[in-house]
């Protein structure tokens, strides 16, 4: 799908309250600003897999970060030529460790046991960001995650059998890790571009358009997300391949937007592909009763199907005076797909669809009125 190839990306600057009308509002119908078209012209570009994208965005500039959970994008500079391809990255191989066997742990241990325990899983990309000797649920996750891999109970606890798995596996592949930089991580960054998601600009840098995208991946597979690239990410990559997973679960005779929930992801179909033409990850409504000095409501995505009828150009203040929408393209009463400055891993909006800001910067030019959405459960 055609993405933005823009030069810089993103400034991580915390929560911002981004949101959009409920039930029965019209968000943005009464100001008069919607328009037919989607948004300012732009000069685009046109990759493989046929969508057009845009060459400027909201403003920003890119950071790499860790442990992030927020995904604050916004994009600007010029459009950059861009190469994609479906090819790994450059391999290394993480060999069996050389020191002293690996020591059993579990949930609420502490020491340098969990420590080795720790280093060796972030060594493979599994997960840990910071090694810190504590065994807790971020540890845990991501020794379930290995145990998945080498074909062992799910259990999330490093017993004796796990432990020893973990200190002679061998992984020939890349890891990658958030903030990580170079020609391996531009090998990355086109091939999830050819998956096909969006994680930017080819830069060589592991920020968080290119984690969004690996979070978009790992979520699409159904398996533990995190902040890195590695042997689970390949896996989620060979049923991505074989089409074991991204279908679509009903069709349509031109290009339609699925969103679900449960999965939070948005997935755009064209009839006839064998896949979607971009998976991006999203965060829906939280759930939870909200109301300031004039309103109040519940922050439900509606379920159905719906068709996109209205949209704004540029930035839109909620008329509920819940927050702020970019590109906002409405399918049911005030609820939307629209950019915002937080697209967090859980859901958080007060009922819109909300979309990492590089994509929501050219989505408009790809989901024309009367373009169908089918949000599930």
């Amino acid at each position: 799908m055609g993405r933005t190839r823009a030069g810089a990306a993103i400034i991580a600057i915390g929560l911002l309250a981004t949101a959009c009308g409920q039930g029965g509002s019209t968000d943005g119908a009464a100001d008069g600003s919607s328009t037919p078209t989607g948004g300012a012209t732009a000069t685009t570009d046109r990759d493989a897999s046929g969508v057009t994208g845009r060459e400027s965005g909201a403003g920003g500039t890119e950071v790499s970060t860790g442990d992030t959970a927020a995904g604050s994008t916004a994009t600007t500079a010029a459009t950059t030529t861009t190469t994609t391809s479906t090819t790994a990255a450059p391999e290394t191989t993480t060999s069996a460790t050389t020191g002293p066997p690996l020591t059993p742990a579990k949930e609420g241990d502490k020491g340098d046991a969990v420590l080795a325990l720790q280093q060796r899983l972030a060594d493979l990309g599994f997960g840990i960001n910071n090694p810190d000797g504590s065994y807790g649920k971020k540890t845990a996750a991501a020794v379930k995650a290995f145990q998945m891999v080498a074909g062992l109970e799910q259990t999330g606890e490093a017993d004796a059998a796990t432990a020893a798995a973990l200190g002679t596996y061998t992984y020939t592949g890349t890891v990658l890790h958030a903030g990580d930089e170079g020609p391996a991580v531009v090998e990355l960054q086109n091939r999830l571009a050819g998956g096909p998601f969006d994680p930017g600009p080819a830069d060589g840098k592991f920020g968080t358009k290119t984690i969004e995208a690996v979070w978009a991946l790992s979520k699409l597979a159904d398996l533990p997300v995190d902040d890195h690239w590695g042997p689970l990410d390949e896996k989620a990559w060979e049923l991505l391949a074989s089409n074991a997973i991204g279908q679509p679960t009903q069709t349509h005779t031109q290009r339609w937007v699925e969103v679900d929930v449960s999965e939070q992801l948005m997935k755009v179909y064209d009839p006839g592909a064998p896949a979607p033409v971009l998976i991006s990850h999203i965060s829906s409504g939280s759930g939870q009763h909200w109301e300031n000095e004039e309103h109040s409501g519940n922050s439900i995505t509606p379920k159905g199907n719906f068709s996109i009828y209205k949209r704004i150009s540029g930035w839109r203040e909620s008329s509920l005076d819940i927050g702020r929408l970019y590109n906002p393209l409405y399918f049911t009463g005030g609820i939307a797909l629209h950019g915002a400055l937080s697209v967090p891993l859980y859901p958080a909006s007060h009922g819109c669809i909300r979309v990492p800001m590089h994509i929501a910067d050219y989505l408009p030019g790809e989901l024309p009125n009367g373009t169908p959405v089918d949000v599930l459960a």
